[in-house]
């Protein structure tokens, strides 16, 4: 592939991921951009060169669309029409609606692959884009009935190049699965952090890692994810409806007199029996690990010194979190191990000086 030419159009968070990951493996990679000082950002970070220096339209053999979902069916059959060799696909994280539109627009539907990479950040733009992004993350491919299967297999060789796991199904089944496992864990973090309005900086004080852990996709972009849900209305409102049942049956336990701590006890089992199901690291099952607190100095290094010195037990490190402590210069980090390693490790680390809890 590498004396063909791959556009991408979007110089955001997943176009530029997508673009320094290809460069890195050597391919011929333009990218194209509404947006100037994006384009800018993304270029200057060598995830491509300027479609404007492209030579020829025919020589491109791949277009990844990586726009907004209300402009992206107009880009994909604009793409389909101007690049008459391409395979085109998207990153869209709604596919029912979007090929309904290219089709109604009049789009080629055996040279478009609809595909829908599972990975991103609570942040936007070129800047925060990382070539890595899709590593060990699920692309899922939702090709149509009238996809042509080596453009399928084209897309799902090019996407495993990134470390990706290919997962080809309906568009219909991957709406329904997102609106559960994405969408509506949006929305629930921006509404939980909705409600912390009525409190002033002291009661916000009285939050723990709990909150940050919920919280955390709140802080993504508005308006884009106001078209994500716009796209899926169907599936996410049937999963928000599940969701209001559910809260629904843990409120009345709460507001009977007395509180009805059996339902109590059922809702949130249900939670752990769901969370269990959870893949786990790389994929797997989902595991339970121990847990060694250490108590590290906000301080440039102390993160690097005890990583050097967990490595030096050979211990392999499972997981990683870091809790800020309040109004000290020091952090808490939560270190997941194998439960038969967590002896060897808490006594080596105290032996090296550091504070195990």
């Amino acid at each position: 592939m590498a004396d063909r030419s791959i556009l991408i159009i979007g110089a955001g968070l997943i176009g530029t991921s997508i673009g320094l990951a290809l460069t890195d493996l050597g391919e011929n990679v333009w990218l194209k951009d509404a947006d100037p000082e994006a384009l800018a950002v993304a270029v200057g970070r060598g995830a491509g060169k300027p479609a404007t220096q492209m030579v020829a339209d025919h020589d491109v053999m791949v277009v990844f669309v990586a726009v907004p979902p209300l402009k992206a069916a107009k880009v994909i059959v604009d793409s389909l029409r101007i690049y008459v060799n391409a395979t085109i696909s998207d990153v869209v994280s709604t596919k029912s609606k979007l090929i309904h539109d290219v089709d109604s627009l009049g789009g080629d539907l055996s040279r478009y692959v609809p595909g829908h990479p599972m990975a991103g950040r609570e942040l936007s733009g070129p800047s925060a884009a990382r070539a890595d992004l899709f590593a060990d993350r699920i692309w899922a491919l939702t090709p149509t009935v009238s996809t042509q299967a080596s453009r399928v297999e084209l897309i799902s060789a090019l996407i495993a190049k990134l470390g990706s796991t290919v997962l080809v199904t309906t568009a219909r089944e991957h709406d329904r699965a997102v609106a559960l496992t994405s969408h509506t864990p949006q929305v629930v973090a921006s509404l939980v952090a909705a409600g912390l309005s009525p409190l002033d900086d002291t009661g916000v004080s009285l939050s723990g890692q709990g909150l940050r852990d919920v919280t955390r996709l709140a802080a993504s972009d508005s308006l884009l994810w106001s078209e994500i849900l716009a796209s899926n209305a169907g599936p996410v409102a049937e999963s928000l409806t599940g969701l209001i049942g559910r809260l629904t049956t843990l409120r009345d336990a709460l507001e009977s007199d007395p509180p009805n701590q059996r339902a109590l006890a059922e809702s949130l089992q249900a939670g752990a029996d769901g969370y269990a199901r959870v893949p786990g690291k790389h994929g797997s099952a989902s595991t339970r690990y121990a847990v060694v607190l250490v108590v590290v100095a906000d301080q440039p290094g102390e993160l690097g010194r005890l990583f050097a010195d967990i490595g030096a037990t050979g211990v392999n490190l499972e997981d990683v979190r870091i809790e800020h402590t309040q109004g000290r210069p020091t952090g808490l980090v939560e270190l997941d191990i194998e439960p038969k390693s967590s002896e060897l490790l808490s006594s080596s680390l105290r032996t090296q000086g550091w504070d195990v809890r």
